[in-house]
């Protein structure tokens, strides 16, 4: 009897032993666990006030136009860019608005599209630009004066200054007498240009703002005042283009007036015998 309850009490000492064990080694992963908690709360804490602090320092910092990065850039130069934004610079990012930027760039260069962003690390402004595409020559009346640029697709004007000069020299189509007014009529006409059979060489503006065209067949097309009936005007001066030599001898025609595309009147004069003979 004796023997069994000295057995029975050193297995319960034993397992009491064990216990102790046991929260001790819990209470030491427990108390490590804290210490990694806080250690990590300290590097964190540390780290997010060490980059406050750079981003305050370089936000409050001001910024010259050489920290302007800028794409996209084709006929417009990184010149005529800072001269533009020079009343921007120098100032710090926090005061630098990437939409007055953008709406300034807009407003002073023939600029399609722009986005305008400011990074803080490095700091720096960053300019995405896509230029117009220049697609005809133009002239236009001033006050005093009159002007010479390039319009793109969307009859918008752009001065000469920012063409590149590669682009110049395969353009062939010339726009006389452009306006604000009539830039619709002068995109739907262009857009259109493939439609005639004669090649479009110049679309004309005249002082009561009707519209008129030359091609390399017609001397001049009187469309009228607006573009309503485009598409019906060019397939009948098609039209007439295919039936006029067998119907003239010794004549050329001098302006088509189709108006009324229904009743195209035309308007010819004679031709020198010297001159048909002219190759």
């Amino acid at each position: 009897m004796r023997s069994l309850k000295s057995n029975t009490k050193k297995r319960r000492k034993s397992t009491n032993d064990k216990r102790i064990t046991t929260k001790k080694n819990s209470n030491i992963f427990q108390n490590t666990n804290f210490l990694i908690e806080i250690w990590q709360l300290l590097v964190f804490s540390s780290t997010s006030i060490f980059l406050i602090f750079i981003f305050l320092n370089q936000a409050w910092e001001p910024i010259g136009f050489d920290q302007t990065y800028i794409t996209g850039l084709y006929g417009i130069t990184k010149n005529d860019i800072k001269k533009i934004t020079d009343n921007f610079y120098p100032r710090n990012l926090l005061e630098l608005n990437p939409k007055e930027i953008e709406s300034y760039l807009r407003k002073n260069l023939p600029i399609k599209d722009i986005s305008v962003s400011r990074s803080f690390f490095p700091p720096k402004i960053q300019l995405n630009i896509k230029e117009r595409e220049p697609i005809a020559f133009a002239i236009r009346d001033l006050l005093n004066s009159t002007e010479k640029g390039m319009i793109d697709l969307e009859g918008a004007w752009i001065p000469l200054q920012y063409v590149n000069k590669s682009n110049k020299n395969k353009i062939k189509l010339f726009i006389e007498n452009w306006t604000p007014n009539k830039k619709n009529e002068i995109t739907k006409i262009i857009k259109n240009r493939f439609i005639l059979q004669s090649p479009l060489q110049k679309i004309k503006i005249s002082p009561l703002q009707e519209i008129s065209i030359k091609t390399e067949h017609f001397n001049a097309v009187l469309l009228g005042a607006d573009t309503d009936r485009l598409i019906e005007q060019i397939n009948k001066l098609n039209q007439l283009q295919n039936s006029l030599p067998n119907l003239l001898i010794n004549t050329k025609v001098k302006i088509v007036d189709l108006t009324d595309p229904s009743k195209p009147e035309l308007k010819i004069e004679r031709m020198l015998k010297n001159e048909e003979q002219t190759p």
